[in-house]
């Protein structure tokens, strides 16, 4: 698939294996009949199952999760046991009953003390990891800050964490292999069945060459049909397709939708799913090339296709006023949605300065970023979603680019809603606005309102308002690394993550040093670092990212 659309002067050998280079031993539990403690294990073995005996919990597990850590608990006990589960929620639940099980340590190792304390310093005192890793246990999903994800990671691998509880952000990237994986009834996302491939993603974990040589894949209740709708999977290989290629497939669809795409913002989430961004990336390049043909996809399609798809994009592109450079800066944001963007700017009847984005200093900025995203989601794409809760989105991409730390945002949030609601989920909370963070501060929003501001910047220079523009402003990466001042983004330049830059910035008193000048600051200080209160793996990543500057230039 990689090599399809290569140069024709390009030589290309694909290499067609399926060699396994370890043993993966797909192993099945069933409770055994009227025996809640008592579950029968089987070898799995082409078409057969082999008996391999039976193994006793701890307690009767009366709930699927309890179900799921039970038997991990019982079967994992010599460690590197990656157990799966069906979101961030249920991983730290299920995480929570395993360290009920396991043996109470005498003392605490020193790494995970330490990473117990980046976790109540740098998330929040109440995070759930906190305590989980002092016993050896952790979780781990896509929205954990970075420096906290690795070093749970790293801890995993080396041995200290026996046990890590995860959601499908390990089939997504993340290597990382085991000595044993625990499963029951996998999903993707809340209620989709996990495909035999990404079963086999997550399978391949179990065993590495290198590392551990076989391992073991354990099916909790593989004879339920609500678990397993279509039984364990049979190995398979991975199918690739390209995004391209399964929107060209509904061609008749795909023209209707480009066609239609000038006319408003499309409601139908199905729709927008198959077709926006491959329409906007379509979009970009027609406007660019005036022809799709010189496309390096293009010559495995039909002429017939591609003079269907040039007709669609003619008529939608009749005109438009944005050049193809604002879709290439902007990939996956439709010029067809920003046009009618230009257009409410055009009309638009006020003094052009309403239309400005704000600094996160400034007063207004709150409501600045709020009337951003209703433009948007009113011209481009509904992406702020609900739009009811755009008030929060909007707080949290200010709290963000100010460079508050995760404690302050995830504090202001409990606060506010301890006085809306009285009671509420400190965890839920916090998971939460990890999530928004992650998904409207760091994804929607610096995509979406880098657009805005390219397609502003071009109104006002056609009704000659260039003094308006604010060259020294990127927004986008400002919202992306998440900080507002000049040695924040130094000090993330030279390698550190936000945690541990904000952590630093907040004993740093200047807010205007530049690399060199960060440097400098922490050489000066270097042999007073573990004693200014920062978490010992800020200070690892200080000496790290920092100090082996000064040891490299030298």
């Amino acid at each position: 698939m990689l090599l399809e659309d290569a140069p024709d002067t390009t030589p290309t050998i694909p290499i067609d294996s399926d060699v396994a280079t370890v043993l993966q031993n797909i192993v099945v539990a069933h409770q055994v009949p009227a025996k809640p403690t008592k579950w029968a294990l089987k070898f799995r073995h082409n078409e057969e199952y082999l008996p391999l005996g039976t193994l006793t919990l701890a307690s009767k597990p009366n709930t699927l999760a309890k179900r799921l850590a039970f038997i991990a608990a019982a079967i994992g006990e010599r460690g590197g046991t990656l157990v799966y589960a069906n979101g961030a929620a249920e991983a730290e639940d299920v995480a929570e009953i395993i360290s009920q099980l396991l043996p109470t340590a005498k003392e605490i190792d020193q790494e995970l003390a330490d990473l117990a304390d980046l976790a109540r310093k740098c998330v929040h005192k109440s995070y759930r990891l906190a305590p989980l890793v002092e016993v050896g246990i952790a979780f781990h999903y896509g929205n954990m800050p970075s420096l906290i994800r690795l070093e749970v990671e790293r801890l995993f691998k080396t041995g200290k964490l026996k046990f890590l509880v995860c959601t499908s952000t390990l089939i997504e990237g993340v290597n990382l292999s085991c000595r044993t994986i625990v499963v029951r009834g996998p999903r993707k996302g809340k209620k989709t069945p996990m495909e035999p491939q990404d079963f086999w993603n997550l399978a391949g974990r179990a065993g590495r060459w290198g590392d551990e040589f076989q391992g073991n894949i354990i099916c909790i209740d593989a004879a339920d049909k609500r678990a397993w709708p279509s039984g364990v999977p049979q190995r398979t290989r991975y199918p690739i397709r390209r995004e391209t290629d399964t929107a060209l497939s509904k061609l008749d669809e795909l023209a209707a939708y480009i066609e239609q795409r000038p006319a408003g913002v499309e409601r139908d989430p199905g729709k927008v799913r198959a077709f926006e961004q491959v329409s906007a990336y379509l979009t970009t390049v027609y406007v660019r090339d005036r022809s799709l043909t010189a496309a390096p996809w293009a010559k495995r399609q039909p002429p017939a296709n591609l003079q269907r798809l040039e007709q669609a994009l003619a008529k939608a592109t009749q005109g438009l006023e944005l050049s193809a450079e604002i879709g290439v800066r902007n990939p996956g944001v439709s010029l067809l949605g920003l046009q009618r963007l230009l257009a409410f700017f055009q009309a638009y009847e006020g003094p052009a300065e309403d239309l400005l984005p704000a600094p996160s200093e400034s007063d207004d900025a709150y409501h600045r970023f709020s009337k951003m995203m209703e433009r948007i989601n009113d011209n481009v794409l509904t992406v702020f979603r609900p739009s009811t809760l755009i008030p929060l989105h909007a707080l949290t991409v200010l709290q963000w680019l100010k460079g508050f730390s995760l404690p302050t945002i995830i504090r202001k949030r409990i606060e506010y809603l301890q006085r809306r609601d009285g009671e509420v989920n400190i965890a839920s909370v916090i998971r939460g606005t990890l999530e928004m963070i992650e998904g409207t501060a760091r994804f929607l929003a610096p995509r979406y309102f880098s657009a805005y501001v390219d397609v502003l910047n071009q109104h006002l220079k056609a009704i000659d308002r260039e003094d308006l523009i604010d060259s020294d402003l990127d927004i986008g990466v400002a919202l992306e690394l998440g900080v507002s001042t000049v040695t924040l983004r130094s000090l993330m330049e030279l390698g550190m993550s936000r945690i541990g830059a904000v952590a630093l910035y907040e004993v740093v008193a200047l807010d205007d040093l530049d690399q060199a000048a960060c440097i400098q600051w922490v050489v000066d200080r270097c042999d007073r670092l573990d004693a200014i209160g920062l978490p010992s793996i800020v200070v690892r990543e200080i000496r790290e990212n920092v100090l082996k500057k000064t040891t490299v230039e030298e």
